[in-house]
């Protein structure tokens, strides 16, 4: 219902003497109904809008005639099903002015201009193929180190360095340091030499590396590379 209705049922109250309270106890609502329809949140049943037009001695069409015109109603409907939209759309958007727009599971990305970013699908196929090949060299890697060098107590940690090896594909398809799985290397290469050569100490030390690692890539990516978060491509 309308604000001008709404106002036309108030002023009929109005004019008729009855208070809220008072019209709600003829209609057997309660007043907070009546005061819903006032403010337009809501609107009457069918029922109570014959008993209106009676109490108030007007005619259905005088009750909720509208002067809108047809696209005022047009106008007005398209709004409402834009706010619906709205309301089950999430929008990202980061310090640099690129959105991302989250809506019943698919995901748009818009530059700062407010162009749409287009994903490349060619580069997500070729780095998805990678990891593939990647995974599968590890299997193969693994069960050859284990059977025919009888290196099953180390042959695991292959798998500790498969996410690293991927990652790599990616950083550089997305020109980006910071998607290099630098903690995976490290991992491997320090279990190696702890278990192969039980130098855990002072091998420790790689640790360390990790977090200088991402203090210098990640200004390389932003100031350097000037690329846009992976998760937005």
């Amino acid at each position: 219902m309308n604000i001008e209705i709404a106002n036309r049922l108030q002023k009929l109250r109005k004019e008729n003497g009855y208070s809220q309270e008072e019209l709600a106890d003829k209609l057997g609502i309660s007043r907070q109904a009546v005061s819903k329809w006032e403010r337009a949140e809501s609107s009457p049943d069918t029922d109570n809008l014959i008993v209106l037009a009676r109490l108030y001695n007007v005619s259905l069409d005088d009750l909720l005639k509208d002067t809108e015109s047809d696209q005022e109603i047009r106008d007005r409907v398209q709004d409402r099903r834009n706010d619906d939209i709205e309301k089950d759309t999430i929008i990202l958007t980061d310090d640099e002015g690129q959105t991302l727009k989250i809506k019943d599971g698919h995901i748009q990305a818009f530059n700062k201009d407010g162009s749409e970013h287009k994903i490349d699908k060619k580069k997500q196929i070729l780095v998805s193929v990678a990891d593939g090949v990647v995974a599968l060299l590890t299997l193969i890697g693994f069960l050859v180190w284990g059977m025919c060098f009888d290196g099953w107590e180390i042959s695991w940690t292959l798998w500790v360095l498969m996410p690293a090896v991927m990652s790599i594909f990616q950083a550089i398809a997305y020109k980006q340091l910071t998607q290099f799985v630098w903690p995976c290397l490290v991992t491997f290469i320090y279990l190696f030499i702890g278990m192969k050569y039980g130098l855990w100490h002072p091998y420790w030390f790689l640790f360390i590396t990790i977090p200088i690692y991402y203090i210098i890539a990640d200004p390389i990516d932003k100031y350097v590379f000037k690329t846009k978060d992976i998760n937005e491509d």
